[in-house]
């Protein structure tokens, strides 16, 4: 049987848009299972990414997908895949970036057997970032916990090594401890970097999502605020310690509390310090941290968010262009296209007889009546001073 054609394009990801890179994309050839997908100029669909615009000159289905802690806007987006934890009919699927150290299953049988490196735990922490952080709470714990052991930095910010290290997981396995604190903190924004921590056999201590503090015992919903912690976070020695208002029917995996050290169960830079200085000096508290299941109730992050993909996209795919097509004009962009139409229909109005209009919206019906504006743009400009 022959397959349906689709025809779409990836655009502002993280590699070129060419064809090469088109159909090496992950996201690409799980739909290939299914269709033909095709590289096209003039694509029904698009999966972009948030680096660059070139998404808006294709007023397609819009499929957005991104790595970093930032949200989709649903006014240029049909769907998005994203970190977030929302509930928005089916135009969302939560997809943690950590869903992609998964994809190799060598490297979840590793981690899983992370108590193999422990002969190799020599040094105290090891730290590797590439660029500096949207806050400065990484820099400043970084700064305090090197007053009490050395913390080597192997990356391209802070470095203490002479040079930059090359294969991260390779050097960290001989660390102990590894301070991966993310970028930016956002409940549900978990990056690779706590499971590369796991995959070199380090204890991790952790910052960034704030969801992980949520278990079934203490998950804080709209029903159920008591549960809500409101400590920590208003100084820049102080971590948010606060339980993220998040419903349980959101929460696809419980990442196991005592396989590392979360910060954000810790008031201040002091009180995390003291924990680390523990575990540093009790061997058997270490090991033990070492020997936990990364995941609770057996959870297989690849195997769930694999199938989730699939579903969520060939959802999509399998209604055709058309019937796709999710996203609405809200006010500000309607006016704004009534506005382009209406200049492209009186090419003689001049901006600054458009801006005096604006200032002078109460004259706008007598010009109406007098001249050959269209009903549109009078229409735009009563609605733009309102």
């Amino acid at each position: 049987m022959q397959k349906q054609q689709v025809k779409m394009r990836v655009l502002d990801w993280w590699n070129k848009d060419c064809e090469e890179n088109f159909y090496n994309n992950f996201f690409i050839q799980i739909l290939q299972k299914k269709y033909d997908v095709v590289y096209s100029d003039k694509p029904d669909f698009i999966l972009y990414g948030p680096f660059g615009y070139e998404h808006l000159k294709y007023d397609c289905v819009r499929i957005f997908h991104t790595g970093e802690n930032i949200r989709p806007d649903y006014n240029i987006a049909d769907y998005s895949m994203d970190f977030d934890y929302i509930e928005f009919e089916d135009r969302h699927l939560r997809l943690p970036h950590m869903f992609w150290v998964f994809c190799d299953e060598m490297r979840q049988k590793e981690m899983d057997n992370r108590i193999s490196l422990l002969d190799k735990k020599e040094k105290f922490c090891g730290f590797m970032v590439s660029n500096n952080a949207l806050t400065d709470k990484r820099d400043m714990f970084f700064e305090a916990l090197s007053k009490y052991k050395r913390v080597d930095s192997g990356g391209r910010w802070k470095n203490n090594m002479g040079g930059n290290v090359d294969d991260k997981i390779e050097w960290l396995k001989s660390y102990k401890f590894n301070l991966c604190f993310e970028n930016s903190s956002y409940p549900g924004y978990l990056t690779e970097k706590l499971f590369d921590a796991f995959l070199a056999g380090c204890v991790p201590i952790y910052w960034g999502d704030t969801s992980l503090k949520i278990h079934k015992n203490t998950c804080a919903d709209s029903k159920n605020s008591e549960n809500i912690n409101n400590q920590g976070g208003g100084s820049n020695d102080a971590f948010d310690m606060r339980i993220p208002n998040i419903s349980h029917s959101l929460i696809d995996y419980e990442i196991n509390p005592k396989a590392f050290i979360n910060a954000h169960n810790f008031p201040t830079f002091q009180d995390l310090i003291d924990e680390i200085k523990r575990i540093d000096n009790d061997s058997y508290a270490f090991e033990s941290m070492l020997r936990e299941p990364i995941f609770l109730n057996d959870f297989n992050p690849h195997e769930f968010y694999a199938t989730k993909i699939a579903a969520f996209l060939n959802r999509i795919v399998s209604q055709g262009a058309i019937q796709a097509k999710r996203r609405g004009d809200g006010f500000l962009l309607k006016a704004y296209r009534e506005f382009q139409s209406a200049i492209a229909e009186n090419t003689q109005i001049s901006s600054g007889f458009f801006s005096y209009c604006v200032k002078h919206g109460r004259v706008i019906q007598a010009i109406r009546d007098s001249s050959k504006l269209p009903k549109r743009f009078s229409r735009f400009i009563r609605r733009t001073r309102k």
